[in-house]
């Protein structure tokens, strides 16, 4: 679209974020996952074949997303609804489009900011839950219809919009409908135990991608029905992976691989796949170059916009992840990643990975026990391309303590370079009172002392609502 001058207008963007999604796609090559409309949508545009979140943990990879910050940066270094806030002086996107012209609106859930007054957007329909887990506000097809009315009545607009659209379905609880012949037939990831319970259970998460797949459907329709497609850049992507074990709530790459579609019509060639690492700090300066804006100097990522498009530009040869609090529990770990190695320094060894009271709920502590009860080391290294299910630790290795020593001074220069306070010691809550969790390890001595062992179980403190399945045997 051309103004009066004949130059380029700049567009409008429509930014779509899914909780808890990963790269759980037909488009990132999963054949059982029902997702016609982001697929087209991916056909259309670029896919990002290598993204990650800088954190497995809602707020803070959404911040993160926002501000083009790592969490140690901005601040949020938890959810939100236990207290965790941004920094002083944060400048997030919606702020800094709307200081650059562009009208802003949200439409569904945000996990940045947990009070009316204080978010930047010009106009919101949201809600600010106590408990997102509790109450998500929105459902994906009430989204749908509230984005088609919007864009209809800002159809002919001469000033610029940014409408992000926030679904929250995905996330837990998923509820028990599902397709039993799909849950016989689908692959079970490495990462998980294929049993009759998980399958069942990954069927009621393709339920719910469906429901968001089709609200988008209504979006993109929409903009074709109104004219706007050819004039509005469209990005759809995740705060990090679904609420599985040993997925959210982790660094293993089933908690931070994320999806990152892009259609621009006529700048972003269609069919692109873009397999080079990249990060959701390198959202918002992307975000700004299709604006025509100037990226702040605190941000932290790069414009990947070049790469979209097939030009020549800037990558990264490694992506970086911390995870420090999520809900009620401190588990601070950081990790480096590269093409082929990732290296994670768990600062509170000796435990097993977290398990959320949604999960403990479905599966049982038993289930749990058998299955994910294995004390994780200080260090872990693993070689992505032998072992992409990161089961085989090479921490103690001969043949890779090079690869080792490097990654783990990389982790160290970069923590350092962002004044991590996990430098400094333990991290402490904003908010002691927002401790509880909803699961909990815990661990007693066996009956035999001399043996150095523990027995594990799973306690669970409150009911979330993600009932077991009954499964026919």
């Amino acid at each position: 679209m051309l103004n009066g001058n004949g130059t380029p207008e700049r567009p409008h963007i429509i930014g779509i974020i899914v909780r808890d999604l990963g790269d759980w796609l037909g488009c990132y090559g999963r054949p059982d996952v029902e997702s016609p409309a982001l697929d087209a949508l991916a056909a259309q545009g670029a896919v990002l074949e290598m993204h990650f979140s800088p954190a497995p943990s809602c707020s803070a990879a959404r911040a993160s997303i926002m501000t083009g910050r790592h969490p140690q940066s901005h601040g949020i270094l938890g959810l939100t609804h236990r207290g965790w806030r941004y920094r002083q002086g944060e400048m997030d996107l919606p702020e800094i489009l709307g200081r650059g012209g562009y009208h802003t609106a949200l439409i569904g859930v945000q996990d940045e900011r947990q009070e009316p007054w204080d978010l930047t957007f010009a106009e919101a329909d949201t809600a600010f839950p106590d408990a997102p887990a509790a109450a998500e506000g929105l459902s994906a097809e009430e989204i749908g219809e509230k984005a088609v009315a919007w864009l209809a009545n800002h159809r002919t607009d001469a000033q610029p919009f940014f409408l992000l659209l926030g679904f929250a379905d995905i996330h837990r609880p998923y509820g028990r409908e599902y397709d039993e012949e799909l849950a016989e037939t689908l692959d079970v990831p490495a990462f998980l135990p294929d049993t009759p319970l998980v399958r069942a259970d990954l069927a009621t998460f393709y339920e719910r991608i469906k429901e968001i797949d089709a609200a988008v459907a209504r979006v993109l329709n929409a903009l074709d029905d109104l004219g706007l497609s050819d004039d509005a850049v469209i990005f759809v992507t995740t705060d990090h992976g679904p609420e599985f074990p040993r997925a959210k709530m982790t660094l293993y790459d089933p908690g931070i691989k994320a999806a990152f579609i892009c259609r621009w019509p006529g700048r972003i060639p269609a069919g692109r796949r873009l397999a080079r690492l990249t990060s959701h700090v390198d959202v918002l300066p992307t975000v700004l170059d299709i604006a025509g804006l100037g990226v702040p100097a605190r941000v932290e990522g790069g414009s990947f916009l070049r790469r979209l498009r097939g030009e020549r530009g800037e990558t990264r040869d490694a992506i970086f992840a911390a995870m420090t609090w999520h809900g009620g529990e401190y588990d601070p770990m950081r990790c480096v990643r590269t093409w082929r190695y990732k290296f994670i320094r768990n600062y509170q060894p000796g435990w097993p990975v977290q398990i959320s009271g949604p999960v403990a709920q479905r599966y049982g502590s038993d289930f749990l026990v058998e299955h994910f009860a294995t004390p994780r080391p200080a260090e872990e290294l693993y070689d992505l391309v032998n072992d992409p299910g990161e089961t085989r630790n090479l921490i103690e290795d001969p043949g890779h303590e090079v690869v080792k020593d490097e990654l783990a001074d990389r982790l160290g220069d970069w923590m350092a370079t962002l004044s991590d306070p996990i430098l400094r010691g333990p991290i402490s809550a904003p908010d002691r009172g927002r401790t509880g969790s909803g699961s909990v390890w815990a661990k007693a001595p066996t009956h035999e002392p001399s043996e150095q062992e523990f027995r594990w179980a799973i306690l669970r403190t409150k009911n979330f609502g993600e009932d077991p399945i009954e499964i026919e045997r």
